[in-house]
């Protein structure tokens, strides 16, 4: 018994080879791209991978592509991992996953990274262990929540302890900037609409947490670092630290100014 791996990717040439070198032989790799102009089509497929493009014709979501995946490419296995191209697997990593999914105790895993930035392990900054929802049962289990993707409430999942890595700055801040732009744009739509009309938050993960800080929104960069900074003592983690708070801080800063953007357009106020 194996599993199948998905990789979601956009323009990424620079990760996706040593993404794909990294999983086990035994295992058959899906490409799911969402529209590069680079060459991660022609090393994808040179690597053994399947390829497939879907671009939504909406914002990018990736519990969308996600699902996506799992309903319109070839798989081989009733089990699929869930990867980014600029992650990275291990076989102790491997090992886990297959000694769990023989057990067929739980349909689905939450899976933890190891963030690595400017090549340090940021463990303490990212409060390891920080869980995603990565490994599932096709036909029993999905994803939903739009851009911070989760299992369905269905979902009988466990936790696999062992670390996968994530570099966390692979391509560079012009790239971490473009996406957590995209990012912050569907965290304040989701905010606004949350503290106009009460609609839900987006993600079931720690929806408590989440809906008090969209209650509190104006002061949202400054708790993001002080959070991350002070509070999970990333501090003792050095100069890599201190710039990825400053980083979040920014990207809450992002938030803040949009919501406030879509306050004023709905009272008729130019921007």
């Amino acid at each position: 018994m194996t599993y199948s791996v998905i990789i979601l990717t956009k323009n990424e040439e620079v990760n996706i080879e040593n993404c794909i070198n990294s999983i086990p032989n035994e295992c058959d790799v899906v490409v799911l791209d969402s529209g590069s102009t680079d060459k991660t089509e022609l090393i994808s497929k040179s690597s053994g991978a399947k390829f497939y493009t879907h671009i939504q014709s909406g914002p990018f979501l990736i519990a969308d592509q996600r699902n996506w995946g799992l309903k319109n490419c070839q798989l081989n296995n009733q089990w699929v991992l869930f990867l980014d191209a600029d992650e990275e697997m291990n076989v102790n990593l491997h090992q886990k996953i297959i000694f769990n999914i023989k057990s067929n105790v739980f349909n689905a895993y939450k899976m933890t990274p190891k963030y690595l930035y400017w090549g340090k392990w940021l463990k303490l900054t990212q409060g390891y262990p920080n869980w995603h929802d990565r490994l599932l049962k096709k036909d029993e289990v999905w994803i939903e929540g739009g851009v911070w993707e989760h299992f369905n409430e269905e979902a009988q999942f466990g936790y696999i302890r062992i670390p996968y890595n994530h570099y966390a700055n692979s391509k560079g801040f012009s790239d971490w900037l473009e996406r957590h732009n995209r990012y912050s744009s569907w965290d304040a739509e989701t905010i606004n609409e949350y503290l106009n009309h009460n609609i839900g938050i987006g993600t079931v993960r720690k929806v408590v947490l989440r809906k008090l800080l969209a209650k509190i929104w104006p002061i949202r960069p400054f708790l993001r670092f002080f959070h991350m900074y002070v509070i999970r003592l990333g501090f003792l983690e050095g100069w890599r630290s201190l710039f990825f708070c400053f980083n979040y801080l920014f990207y809450e800063f992002m938030i803040v100014v949009k919501i406030i953007e879509l306050k004023r357009l709905k009272a008729g106020k130019k921007l």
